[in-house]
């Protein structure tokens, strides 16, 4: 089991790193998240359930620096989902810092051999004599490195937070999916472990103290099944996997669905929401089969025309169901549009003037506004920012 559990861990990595790494490279940074936080789960459960002494002589110790490494990474792996490439400076260095200190505390247990260390490990915990080291490590290095973990955590929501408020629509639909992603994430992981852990405590013999190897309590092969929960609730979201298109999960679309069931339910009656939901059904449909929008002079006159709808009835749909102005909407179109032609290399044959007009744009001085309030930024400076590695 303890094996099946870090196979998956592996296999999940890969999948990362294979389906991402062309397009961002900054995937590196959730592996190490991911490997790290595995590696970490099962070794403390191996350790008090006094099995598998060659896992524990491998891995105790030993990953205490890579587990020193997951708050940067996450910090790192946020900042390069917002950039859209892999993002490294001078700070990184700064934050690897404690991963270096565990390395230089843990010198005098790397001189150990590694037989001594199996046949200390294959003692049980009675005869198991106390090694100052490790329970210094126990009591300070892993305790800080918490803390430290916790301090990264705390600062990379805060720079997604206001990375969001400060950016373009699509760069706030980004965040929005990376934020929904993790908190989908956390509670799958934390909770049923904080659970097992207030059960153990509340009936082991020392009340209060954590007793895995009990198996009055709860059986210890329970708990090996707690190690699948990371690789296993990846697979709820595939789409973060696998790199899709659709950047949400089956999850997150039924999230998405009940909401929107609700808000139709507060805003209209039965009777007009099935009335106003089919023209907006028509009209998104025509929209992004036929991409009107790219021809400068498309107004809501061309959607009713095209599609048989009286004019006001169009007028309703944008401003009363998608709360939106139809100029509002059609520059979103376009410039989601122009986002999409740069991203597939246009502008290494095109100029940005060229793109604007291909868009639907009447100048490239309109083009120019409308980019940099979607993205918070200019055509030039979003190339240099998201396409240029």
């Amino acid at each position: 089991m303890v094996y099946t559990s870090l196979l998956l861990v592996f296999i999940v990595s890969l999948l990362l790193l294979l389906n991402h790494w062309h397009q961002n490279k900054g995937i590196a940074y959730l592996v190490i998240i991911i490997i790290g936080f595995g590696l970490r789960q099962t070794t403390l459960l191996v350790l008090n359930t006094s099995r598998e002494p060659l896992l524990l002589a491998s891995l105790i110790a030993h990953i205490d620096p890579l587990i020193a490494l997951i708050g940067p990474s996450l910090i790192y792996y946020f900042k390069s989902v917002v950039k859209g490439k892999i993002v490294w400076d001078k700070a990184l260095f700064l934050l690897s810092i404690p991963a270096l200190l565990c390395v230089i505390n843990l010198m005098p247990y790397f001189a150990i051999p590694f037989e001594n260390k199996v046949a200390y490990f294959r003692l049980t915990s009675v005869n198991r004599p106390s090694l100052a080291y490790l329970f210094l490590l126990t009591n300070y290095q892993q305790s800080l490195t918490m803390i430290f973990n916790l301090g990264c955590l705390t600062y990379g929501l805060r720079y997604l937070i206001k990375a969001k408020a400060g950016n373009g629509t699509y760069l706030k639909k980004k965040i929005s999916v990376l934020i929904s992603r993790i908190l989908a994430i956390i509670p799958i992981n934390i909770l049923p472990n904080l659970l097992v852990v207030i059960l153990l405590a509340l009936k082991s013999k020392q009340l209060g103290k954590i007793d895995f190897a009990n198996p009055s309590v709860l059986n210890d092969q329970f708990l090996f099944f707690l190690t699948l929960l990371l690789p296993l609730s990846l697979f709820l979201i595939p789409s973060w996997l696998y790199n899709e298109k659709d950047p949400l999960s089956f999850l997150e679309n039924f999230i998405r669905t009940w909401k929107s069931v609700v808000n139709e339910k507060s805003k209209f009656s039965a009777e007009d929401s099935f009335e106003k939901s089919s023209d907006l059904d028509r009209i998104i449909s025509y929209i992004e089969a036929e991409k009107p929008y790219i021809k400068t002079a498309f107004s809501l006159h061309d959607i009713s025309q095209a599609l048989n709808i009286p004019h006001n009835r169009v007028a309703t749909c944008f401003s009363k169901q998608l709360k939106m102005a139809f100029p509002s909407y059609r520059n979103k179109l376009r410039i989601e549009y122009a986002t999409d032609l740069l991203r597939s290399g246009t502008h290494l044959t095109t100029s940005i003037e060229g793109i604007a007009e291909m868009s639907g744009f009447k100048s490239k001085s309109i083009f120019y506004k409308i980019f940099k309030e979607e993205h918070g930024t200019t055509p030039t400076d979003w190339i240099k920012e998201n396409l240029e590695i």
